[in-house]
């Protein structure tokens, strides 16, 4: 679940950050529209500690947020959370994919063989 801010902790990382985007660069006006961004995403590891947090321009951070997304999605991928097919399989009800296996006494019966004619040695 998102954690929301109160205004006291908004205050605190803007004034920790001097006012500046953390993404930009750029000084953030009285006017201008921020949010609290974190520097690794809580659901890569991250945390709400202030040493995580700065404040970011709506812009640059619809950007960050953007990416943050796509590397959340793989992650959950590769780690088999919420999707991959041995999830999906799972979910459906049907295990890992297994063969059946090699016999352990060998072919039950010879395969006869149709006997192709043999090429003389002479023909090309």
């Amino acid at each position: 679940m998102r954690k929301s801010f109160s205004a006291k902790d908004r205050a605190r990382i803007f004034a920790a950050h001097g006012g500046v985007c953390g993404l930009s660069g750029v000084k953030i006006g009285a006017g201008d529209a921020w949010h609290i961004e974190h520097r690794v995403p809580v659901a890569l590891g991250g945390s709400n500690d202030d040493e995580n947090l700065y404040p970011a321009l709506v812009e640059p951070h619809a950007l960050k947020t953007k990416d943050d997304v796509k590397r959340i999605a793989k992650a959950k991928r590769q780690s088999g959370i919420e999707g991959g097919q041995a999830a999906r399989r799972a979910k459906r009800g049907f295990g890992l994919i297994q063969s059946r296996g090699f016999d352990k006494n060998g072919p039950k019966q010879k395969l006869q063989s149709r006997g192709f004619p043999k090429k003389p040695r002479g023909d090309k």
